[in-house]
């Protein structure tokens, strides 16, 4: 059966049961969306059309409003400039905007620009996953995040071990818990397996080759075999990283556009 929905004032679809049930899922859609499908007279809420249906009321999670905090039914919450507001903080946050303003981040703050993401430390990330805005279930992984200006890689001119020091002790950290889906989190296992296997396999061939056999060939195959395993697991496996870190806020890399597109955007200090 194909569904159709309106969003933005637009109609979009078809999609299948299946497909509308991730999308209530994964927060797109509410049971407020007005739904069609063939048979019908009328556009109608989706709450509505589909009452009966147990998936579509087990696929349905929690939202939390980016005024208050608090968690409400996604049919609770409207959807104002990329963020989701309860109907008690709707003047609050619409005098804000009006502002220019942020949101006050009660859930933590959390807004966009170009292809980065802003929010804080500690800053409780939404129940999808950053690699494909699927949704992660309520799983969470730790990510702590360490930058300091990249000026300070002059200092590699000078002294390896000057550069060490100094970054040490201005290096900024932050730490998030962003969701991932099934999948990444299969894929970021994968890529850190690949990454500890090469590293030890290069890192046996080196000795072997050099110590046991006395052969340049089987040395330069275990450091060619370590560096690869090295750059592939350094790439796959850090899921996200850090573009700048400040006091208050961290720039973040590595977050799917349609997670992006959710937020609102930055509105500047």
């Amino acid at each position: 059966m194909n569904w159709f929905y309106s969003m933005d004032g637009q109609q979009l679809g078809p999609v299948s049961d299946a497909q509308l049930d991730e999308l209530l899922g994964s927060g797109k859609i509410s049971r407020a969306t007005l739904v069609w499908r063939e048979g019908m007279t009328d556009w109608q809420p989706l709450g509505e059309v589909r009452a009966g249906n147990p998936p579509l009321m087990a696929a349905a999670p929690s939202l939390v409003c980016a005024e208050c905090g608090r968690t409400f039914p996604p049919g609770d919450l409207i959807q104002l400039n990329r963020s989701w507001i309860c109907a008690e903080c709707k003047p609050v946050f619409l005098q804000r905007m009006s502002e220019g303003a942020a949101p006050s981040g009660a859930a933590g703050n959390m807004w966009r620009t170009g292809r980065q993401l802003i929010t804080t430390s500690e800053t409780p990330f939404p129940d999808r996953c950053v690699k494909c805005n699927a949704p992660a279930n309520g799983f969470r992984l730790k990510r702590v995040l360490y930058w300091q200006h990249p000026a300070y890689y002059l200092l590699l001119l000078c002294n390896l071990l000057i550069l060490l020091i100094v970054v040490l002790i201005v290096r900024k950290k932050a730490v998030l818990h962003v969701g991932l889906c099934t999948d990444h989190r299969a894929q970021r296992r994968q890529a850190l397996l690949i990454g500890w296997i090469g590293t030890l396999g290069g890192l046996a061939l080196a000795i072997i080759g050099g110590a046991a056999f006395n052969s340049g060939w089987l040395v330069l195959i275990g450091i060619v075999v370590l560096l690869g395993a090295l750059i592939y697991g350094g790439v796959k496996g850090p899921v996200i990283s850090a573009a700048k870190v400040t006091k208050e806020n961290v720039w973040v890399k590595g977050v799917h556009n349609d997670f992006l597109a959710e937020l609102p955007e930055w509105p500047g200090r």
